[in-house]
């Protein structure tokens, strides 16, 4: 009768020391929010004498979640495509350049445009020792409804676990990537459109 007992209060005892354990059978999925922000690097830019305008991304399809592993889903802090036009206007003003940021085409008027379609931004935890961020959008220059420049842009990183970081800042650094190579060229489609 002793050891029975003593199995029975050592079961207890993990199950409440340990609730997570095999145990429960229903794992409910944590709804974690990313705090999508942006901070400017230095970035090659050429000078610009005009005033540009930069408008809210449109989203190809609605963009809600952002990611998923085994215990979390991953939601924006902010709708992606104000998370790209806002990063892409800091960046642009750091730079020095005169930039005003508007949600619509519409209201940027008749000014040189810098927008995007934001198609992507993911995250990935495959297994447990890795993860995978993905940020995807078209960069587009136009000016008076006609298009002067478009490409799209992909950005990947892979990282292990020992080297992820901050899951948020991992998606600002695929921003990084591709403002690296985009903001250049939109800036050069400018100066020769003037």
């Amino acid at each position: 009768m002793k050891r029975r007992t003593l199995y029975l209060a050592t079961l207890l005892l993990i199950i409440f020391a340990f609730p997570q354990t095999g145990l429960s059978t229903d794992t409910k999925m944590k709804d974690t929010i990313l705090q999508l922000d942006y901070t400017p690097i230095d970035i090659d830019i050429p000078p610009c004498p005009v005033k540009i305008a930069v408008v809210k991304f449109t989203e190809s399809k609605p963009i809600k979640e952002i990611g998923q592993s085994k215990l979390f889903t991953y939601y924006p802090s902010v709708d992606i495509g104000t998370w790209m036009g806002q990063s892409l206007y800091k960046q642009l003003k750091a730079e020095g350049l005169d930039v005003e940021y508007f949600e619509t085409m519409d209201e940027a008027g008749d000014l040189f445009i810098i927008t995007g379609i934001a198609n992507k931004v993911y995250i990935n935890r495959p297994g447990q020792l890795e993860m995978n961020y993905k940020v995807r959008l078209d960069g587009m220059v136009t000016k008076s409804n006609k298009l002067l420049f478009a490409k799209n842009y992909i950005s990947k990183q892979k990282k292990d676990m020992t080297n992820t970081g901050d899951n948020a800042g991992k998606l600002m650094a695929g921003l990084h990537d591709i403002f690296t190579l985009f903001l250049p060229t939109a800036i050069k489609t400018v100066n020769e459109s003037q």
